[in-house]
């Protein structure tokens, strides 16, 4: 139990901090084992709060690509259009994504209703 909680609080860690691709290889690593292990509500409740925490950021990220987007009407660029395009298309694929952590985290909600 020990172990699964240093690792549990190292995953967070290192989700929280800005990191090399080395550290988001590493955090994968630890994620996995993370999920592996889970099997108490504390451990399921703490993979869900990391998968709200991940669709959070996804959201955040297209939010910022849609008002970069809107940053390109009336611009100078005569690509202006390719550009806002781009961003929509972003913004769209993080908020897609945001939705798949949503579905993890309720699952892992489920889980930990489950293990209790």
């Amino acid at each position: 139990m020990t172990t699964r909680f240093a690792v549990a609080l190292l995953l967070g860690a290192l989700a929280l901090s800005p990191g090399s691709a080395a550290a988001e290889e590493q955090a994968d690593s630890l994620e996995q084992i993370v999920v592996e292990m889970a099997d108490t509500p504390a451990e399921h409740a703490a993979l869900a709060k990391h998968y709200r925490a991940q669709a959070d950021q996804a959201r955040a990220l297209a939010k910022r690509h849609l008002s970069m987007g809107r940053a390109y009407v009336g611009g100078k660029s005569t690509q202006g259009r390719q550009f806002q395009n781009h961003c929509r298309k972003i913004a769209e694929q993080q908020e897609a994504m945001a939705q798949e952590y949503d579905a993890l985290a309720k699952l892992q909600d489920e889980e930990a209703k489950k293990a209790e």
